[in-house]
């Protein structure tokens, strides 16, 4: 009787595991800069010499293919100064020639709350990275992108597989080379079509209790890399002139006398084209806070200039 209880069970579970393995194969199979990143890291983790931590719009600004120094930009989207701070725990053991890292300030950076423990996302580096970001211990669940987050997956992989939208085309570091297809290419490139549609995501809310501890967060990390003798450069990627003009003032000048108070006394460079309106036009954005790969180029390009004099200097 127990016998044949626990066949019919073997029998009742065995698809519904299979399924779940056949959905978790397709979801790992979408390709994502994290695939191409992770083999690249593995390669060539004693040459790598800068290393590019931010949101997507770091990910979306730089091409670490097309700097002359050997680089990793570990960016993603939602990525906060805490999962950064985990990644350059963590992986810095394993990159031993790295001399500067390129830290992500974005306008409202010190006032938006950290990813947490809880942030979907850290799936992708637990598994791709063998880099635990989740701040307790992790377990085999840990490592399912699928269940990391179902309604988002269940998206992606209808994209991917069905609709065949979006197609990425990622070169060996890990930057999409395709990634146009986006609210400024479907408008055209139109700046008064895009003026008219003035609605998209952009923090206006000030958070000064926030803000407080993620000034004091970044000074912990500037102080861990020092202590390393790492060089630090604070990046802050282009935006287009409407999500400029959309800045909320208080939280623009608290940036500013953050960094201002950060920087000065710990001598570390800071690279701004935020503003920059004069060498990024409108055919160089995806959308309003991020780059396609044209504005990509010259961002990087005028990032590899930066830094080049930066390293000289020192």
């Amino acid at each position: 009787m127990k016998r044949s209880f626990f066949i019919s069970l073997l029998w009742f579970f065995l698809p519904m595991v299979l399924l779940a393995g056949l959905i978790e194969a397709a979801t790992r199979n979408i390709p994502t800069s994290y695939a191409y990143i992770a083999p690249y890291l593995d390669a060539h983790a004693e040459d790598v010499e800068v290393l590019l931590l931010g949101s997507s719009q770091m990910k979306d600004a730089i091409d670490a293919k097309a700097l002359s120094l050997p680089a990793l930009n570990l960016a993603s989207g939602n990525q906060h100064h805490d999962t950064d701070f985990a990644l350059l725990k963590q992986l810095l053991p394993l990159l031993p020639k790295v001399h500067t890292v390129v830290l992500e300030v974005s306008y409202s950076h010190f006032e938006l709350p950290h990813n947490g423990p809880t942030f979907w996302k850290h799936a992708y580096p637990l598994h791709y990275y063998n880099v635990n970001a989740y701040q307790r211990t992790t377990y085999f669940k840990d490592e399912l992108l699928f269940l990391a987050n179902p309604p988002v997956m269940f998206e992606r992989l209808k994209n991917h597989y069905i609709t065949k939208e979006d197609p990425a085309g990622f070169n060996s570091v890990g930057f999409d080379t395709l990634n146009y297809a986006g609210k400024f290419q479907n408008l055209h490139y139109d700046p008064n079509k895009i003026a008219a549609r003035d609605h998209f995501k952009i923090n206006q809310q000030p958070n000064l209790s926030l803000y407080r501890n993620n000034v004091a967060y970044l000074k912990e990390m500037i102080a861990y890399l020092q202590k390393r003798n790492i060089r630090v450069v604070v990046f802050q990627a282009p935006m287009y002139k409407t999500y400029l003009s959309q800045r909320n003032p208080e939280i623009l000048m608290r940036r500013e006398q953050a960094l201002e108070a950060i920087l000065v006394p710990s001598h570390i460079e800071r690279f701004n084209v935020e503003a920059d309106t004069t060498q990024f036009h409108v055919t160089d954005y995806w959308n309003e806070s991020h780059l396609n790969p044209d504005g990509a180029a010259k961002a990087t390009a005028l990032l590899n200039q930066f830094l080049e004099a930066f390293i000289r200097e020192k």
